[in-house]
C-alpha cells in the first residue's frame, strides 16, 4: 500500500515576486484548478539577514502585494480550489529571533523551512544555485563541512522555529556532482528527524527532483525513516513557472509504493 499523500494539493509554488522565478500569482492558480487540484500553497521565499546578490526573495514591499492579491484570488476562486499564503523561511542560524517576528509580523497560513544559504567571511553563498562561483567556493570548503553546517542549520530551525513542513530536505549541493552523505550526516538526518517528529513537522516530498536528478528529494532512506516516525508526507512542485504546478504528482503514489513497502 503506497504511503498517505495528497496529490491534489500543490504545497510548494513560487511566482515572479521571489525574483527567480516567473509568472503572476493567478496563472498559478488557473494551471491549477486546470490540473485539477484542490488546493494550492504560495511558498513565497523569506529570508533574513542574509548577504547575497541578486536577491533571490521578497521585500517588505513584494509581501504587502504577496498578501494583498493572494486574498484578492482566495475570493475570485472561492469554491473553485482552495489557497493558502505562506512562505519558503530560509534559516539563517544568525537570526532566528529576527525570523520569527517577522513570521509574525505576516498573515502566514504555513510555514516550510529550508536553508539556502551558507556564511562565508561576510557574505552568504547559494547552496542551491547553479552560478559557478558559489559552486567553486562550496567545493573549495568541502561538502563535508557543508553539508554538517547545512544539516545543523535544519535541526537548530526545526527546534526554533514554529514551521509546518520541511522543504527538499536534501537538496544541499545539488550542482556539485558525486556528493554522497556520509555515516554522520545520516545521523544528524536522523535527529532532524526525530525533532520534526516531536514537533508534527511534515516532510515535503519535492518533485522538482525528477528533473534534477529523476528521483524526488529527499531520496528514498529518508522517506522511509521519517515514515517509521509517523511524519506526515507534503507534496510540493517546487514550482518556478506556471506548467510546473503539480508536477510528476500522478507518479507519487506507485513511486512511493515501490520505495518504501
Amino acid at each position: 500500500m503506497s504511503p498517505a499523500i495528497d496529490i491534489l494539493e500543490d504545497g510548494h509554488v513560487h511566482t515572479r515576486l521571489c525574483n527567480h522565478a516567473v509568472g503572476e500569482m493567478e496563472e498559478y492558480v488557473e494551471q491549477a484548478v486546470q490540473r485539477g487540484l484542490t488546493t494550492i500553497v504560495f511558498l513565497e521565499h523569506l529570508e533574513t539577514a542574509i548577504s547575497y546578490q541578486p536577491r533571490s526573495w521578497l521585500d517588505d514591499d513584494d509581501f504587502a502585494y504577496y498578501f494583498e492579491e493572494g486574498n484578492r484570488l482566495k475570493h475570485r476562486y472561492q469554491g473553485m480550489i482552495r489557497i493558502l499564503l505562506g512562505v519558503e523561511t530560509g534559516f539563517n542560524p544568525e537570526a532566528a529571533p529576527l525570523i520569527r517576528e517577522r513570521i509574525a509580523r505576516y498573515p502566514v497560513e504555513r510555514v516550510g523551512l529550508s536553508c539556502h544559504f551558507y556564511r562565508h567571511g561576510d557574505t552568504h553563498l547559494n547552496l542551491l544555485s547553479r552560478r559557478r562561483q558559489s559552486l567553486d567556493q562550496l567545493a573549495a570548503i568541502g561538502p563535508e563541512t557543508v553539508i554538517a553546517d547545512y544539516l545543523a542549520a535544519l535541526i537548530e530551525g526545526v527546534q526554533s522555529i514554529d514551521c509546518d513542513v520541511v522543504c527538499h530536505l536534501d537538496a544541499v549541493l545539488r550542482h556539485l556532482p558525486g556528493v554522497r552523505f556520509s555515516a554522520a550526516h545520516r545521523r544528524q538526518v536522523e535527529e532532524l528527524l526525530d525533532s520534526m517528529q516531536a514537533r508534527k513537522v511534515a516532510l515535503e516530498i519535492n518533485t522538482s527532483g525528477f528533473d534534477y536528478r529523476g528521483t524526488v528529494f529527499p531520496a528514498d532512506w529518508i522517506i522511509a525513516e521519517a515514515l517509521r516516525r509517523g511524519i506526515i508526507l507534503r507534496a510540493g512542485s517546487d514550482a518556478h513557472q506556471p506548467s510546473e504546478v503539480g508536477r510528476y504528482f500522478e507518479q507519487l503514489p506507485r513511486y512511493l509504493a515501490e520505495r518504501t513497502a
